[in-house]
């Protein structure tokens, strides 16, 4: 993470998992909804966009697995013989993510583990994660070690955040704020790869000496936070519109049709788009052949 790449890759990482935990959160809310089932957290969402083979397997736990394997064999590979100590770090963070996802993996396959073993596993690879950060900075100047801090308090409040669902698993709202805190995460990353190691181009990194920076740097800080709270409500909006439109169009019963012309034949009594009261009004065969008779 020693340039503006190593604090993009994690990043993107973050800002796409806390995406994904938001609009599986947001559908797994309104579809009990409108069940009329009772809303149940889970720390992995499944991939529902195939059918088949690949819409039951682990794909959240398999891709912690992929990028947290490359991340870590990346940092140590590109600082061979020896790796410097906060190159270690990054790996060790990478390490911990890539126990997570193994845990979804086992557990989607029947492994006999605890319950919320899932959950104490993301809670600890962001609890390693922030005592790594928060040891990152000694020595460093003033602007370094607060943009740093500011990361670090975003990664304990997300080990909260997940601690608490394993007990409240009822609760939509600790499953969009851990949503909420990782994409954050995912945010600040780049915000500080951007601070330290500018834009790629000369004269853009900051004066990290400067008395003012820090306060620059928490009123951008400030503007992320703002700007995931308006993406999380325009998602929730999207999705809702979503369902609310499914709950709206009628179902015609086709297959009910379908099902009652091919069995006409055997003698079964075909599907009637009228219903019981409808029959009542108009009568059965039996009173209209009489009525035929009568006349």
């Amino acid at each position: 993470m020693g340039d503006l790449k190593g604090h993009a890759i994690p990043g993107s990482f973050f800002v796409l998992l806390g995406l994904w935990w938001a609009i599986g959160c947001l559908r797994t809310f309104l579809g009990a909804r409108k069940n009329g089932d009772v809303f149940k957290a889970s720390s992995t969402y499944g991939f529902t966009c195939f059918q088949g083979r690949i819409s039951r397997l682990p794909i959240e736990g398999i891709v912690k697995i992929i990028v947290c394997t490359g991340g870590m064999l990346g940092e140590l590979l590109a600082h061979l013989p020896v790796p410097p100590m906060g190159i270690v770090q990054h790996a060790t963070m990478y390490l911990f993510f890539l126990l997570s996802g193994i845990v979804d993996v086992s557990l989607h396959y029947g492994l006999p583990l605890p319950h919320g073993a899932d959950y104490i596993s993301v809670a600890l690879a962001l609890v390693i994660e922030g005592l790594l950060f928060n040891s990152h900075v000694h020595g460093r100047p003033v602007l370094d070690i607060h943009v740093h801090m500011l990361l670090v308090y975003v990664v304990f409040a997300t080990a909260i955040v997940v601690a608490l669902e394993i007990r409240f698993t009822k609760s939509p709202i600790l499953g969009m704020a851990r949503a909420y805190l990782t994409m954050l995460q995912g945010t600040w990353f780049w915000g500080v790869g951007v601070i330290l190691y500018g834009h790629g181009k000369p004269n853009t990194t900051w004066d990290l000496d400067s008395h003012d920076g820090p306060m620059q740097a928490t009123i951008y800080f400030s503007w992320h936070c703002g700007v995931h709270m308006v993406l999380l409500l325009l998602l929730t909006l999207i999705t809702s519109c979503f369902y609310r439109r499914s709950e709206q169009t009628p179902s015609i019963g086709l297959d009910k049709l379908g099902h009652s012309f091919l069995n006409s034949d055997s003698g079964e009594q075909p599907y009637s788009i009228l219903s019981s009261e409808d029959k009542g009004v108009v009568g059965s065969d039996d009173e209209f052949e009489t009525d035929l008779r009568t006349l």
